[in-house]
């Protein structure tokens, strides 16, 4: 009982932050930085503050208390919410045949997000120019972001428009984890692949098929991506099978249908809630 009077409390008073620091910022900030630059500049300033500051701030105060606690069966943004479902595993022997095979398979090996390489993928997504290697966001699953990801860009080949995934290394966490029962789950699900002395990479594929959209709880500027992962999820296994270098294709069931709104405005995801197990040769 004491614990849920706890958390109503505590988004009582994420509430009232919210609504203090909203109306600083319409009624006395906005209004001073539109006295001193053009209206335009002013509402973008404010957006930006909101949108990228005030509100991430706001879900990181809540996290503090209220923790994420889902089955792994999606990757999650910073804030823990929601975002790319997580639909196949790939097992190799090693890091290193995990890129050779992707390669041979025509995806292209993802930059690593920093200044740099987001300021560039912004210039060839604005001026539709060429960047194969373009960044991905950070997602996040075992409580760790992404440790590898992949893309075939699907238009000029700027990033715009692009198949993706993200791979996660399944690996033994500390005993104070509290994503420990991650390990756990994907451990039962995967358990004939673990005694092959092979590294079982689980993935997150989607597929970006516009631009522009927005994430519908902070408002930020984001891809706007298609609904059916499973249809991704077969497309990449597609492409490996096509080089020659799969042994077997497995699939285990690890929960019922799913559909859940990820990050987007525009996008309820939809997936048979299987994963795909690959085995490379």
């Amino acid at each position: 009982m004491f614990h849920v009077v706890f958390r109503l409390i505590w988004r009582l008073i994420i509430l009232v932050i919210g609504a203090v620091g909203l109306w600083i910022a319409i009624f006395k900030l906005y209004p001073a930085a539109d006295s001193r630059m053009p209206a335009f500049f002013a509402l973008l300033l404010l957006y930006c503050g909101i949108a990228y500051f005030f509100i991430p701030f706001l879900f990181r105060l809540l996290r503090i208390f209220i923790k994420p606690n889902h089955i792994p069966l999606y990757a999650a943004t910073g804030d823990g919410w929601p975002s790319d479902p997580v639909n196949l595993a790939i097992v190799a022997r090693s890091k290193k045949e995990l890129r050779n095979a992707m390669k041979k398979a025509g995806w292209h090996e993802a930059h690593p997000l920093n200044f740099k390489n987001g300021l560039r993928a912004l210039g060839a997504m604005v001026f539709d120019k060429r960047y194969l290697e373009a960044p991905m966001s950070n997602l996040y699953l075992f409580n760790r972001s992404h440790d590898i990801g992949f893309e075939i860009p699907t238009g000029s080949g700027s990033p715009r428009t692009r198949h993706h995934v993200r791979f996660w290394k399944l690996k033994e966490p500390v005993i104070a984890d509290r994503h420990a029962h991650h390990y756990a789950f994907w451990k039962e699900q995967l358990q004939h692949f673990l005694g092959l002395e092979r590294d079982i990479w689980i993935g997150a594929a989607t597929e970006d098929i516009r631009m522009i959209d927005l994430q519908w709880r902070t408002g930020q500027i984001t891809h706007g991506v298609s609904h059916d992962a499973d249809k991704e999820r077969d497309f990449l296994i597609q492409t490996l099978k096509d080089t020659g270098l799969v042994q077997k294709v497995h699939k285990t069931e690890p929960g019922e249908v799913l559909r859940f709104r990820g990050q987007h405005i525009r996008t309820f995801y939809i997936t048979d809630g299987g994963i795909k197990v690959v085995r490379l040769k």
